[in-house]
């Protein structure tokens, strides 16, 4: 990605030639590695598992909206070849906006998995009472509208002396970056707090759990710490760059700061993009035990845990 203008006039060259080609050549890689990736965990989700629950559901949402996101990168290498000081135009406005859809779609579906988890583990009586694949397809259309309709918002609203796109010499508002790094870090206060009740009551439980079922609450915990590790890994390097990106803007950084920010932005956007490639690890996991469940023990909290992602 790549940065605006500071404050006082300085314009920032997207990484240079050097960093222009790495970015060029890691979205080339993250395309090759996660379309396919991706492409084999759309079919196993829709047309391999037998019935629909509600990680089922919320899990072929996230393999949509990584799918997606992939299919948005090709237009990040259009805006990022556009010379700098062009004009912004509707087509890099549309680009820009599925790639930010998809982006923030995939850290709301990941923050449901983990409620619905926390959920299902804290309060199993009053979650059998709601938890339903109807209830994730409903809360997964709403998240799809809602992070939709607010982009679509910013980008139609922006005012006229500030930048959407990237690829260019940008003046990127205040309130937008403010409001993504709002997005975000409440995204990761949800996250972690969900996971972190899951993981110390799978600790307990493992604890105490005979040897048949110790294996599987060590393998529930497992996909729950992979998956925060992963979201953790990937977004809040790219959201730490959008800070500092700020903090430059608030106190009119020198040239060489902006230039630097400007830099870490670009390498932490592609970490943000390998997402795509890394959820590929949860896939995994969650189809295996789909796979387990065709022929359940009796139920426990734990086991129940695992139906929830």
């Amino acid at each position: 990605m790549a940065s605006g203008n500071s404050s006082h006039g300085c314009i920032a060259d997207p990484g240079g030639r050097v960093l222009s080609q790495v970015t060029r050549v890691s979205i080339c890689f993250i395309l090759a590695l996660g379309l396919p990736l991706n492409g084999l965990g759309l079919w196993v989700f829709c047309c391999r598992l037998r019935r629909w629950t509600e990680t089922r559901v919320y899990m072929a949402n996230l393999v949509a909206a990584d799918f997606l996101l992939l299919l948005s990168l090709p237009g990040v290498l259009h805006t990022l070849g556009q010379e700098q000081g062009n004009q912004e135009g509707p087509l890099c406005r549309v680009l820009q906006s599925f790639y930010y859809v998809n982006t923030y779609m995939s850290m709301c579906l990941i923050t449901a998995i983990a409620v619905d988890r926390y959920t299902a583990l804290s309060f199993p009586l009053r979650a059998r009472a709601w938890r339903s694949p109807r209830q994730a397809a409903l809360t997964c259309l709403a998240l799809w509208l809602l992070v939709f309709g607010t982009v679509a918002l910013a980008a139609s609203l922006l005012p006229a002396d500030e930048n959407f796109c990237f690829g260019q010499g940008h003046n990127r508002g205040t309130k937008t970056l403010a409001f993504f790094l709002l997005f975000f870090f409440l995204s990761l206060l949800i996250l972690s707090f969900c996971s972190g009740q899951v993981l110390w009551r799978l600790f307990r439980q493992h604890t105490r759990a005979p040897p048949q079922e110790a294996g599987r609450i060590l393998k529930a915990r497992r996909v729950v710490a992979t998956n925060l590790a992963t979201f953790v890994f990937c977004f809040l390097p790219l959201h730490v760059a959008l800070m500092a990106k700020l903090v430059a803007k608030w106190t009119s950084a020198a040239c060489p700061t902006v230039q630097s920010v400007t830099d870490f932005v670009q390498v932490a956007a592609r970490m943000a993009n390998a997402n795509c490639c890394l959820d590929a690890i949860s896939y995994y996991f969650v189809a295996t035990e789909f796979q387990e469940e065709r022929a359940p023990p009796p139920p426990t909290p734990a086991l129940k845990l695992q139906d929830a992602g």
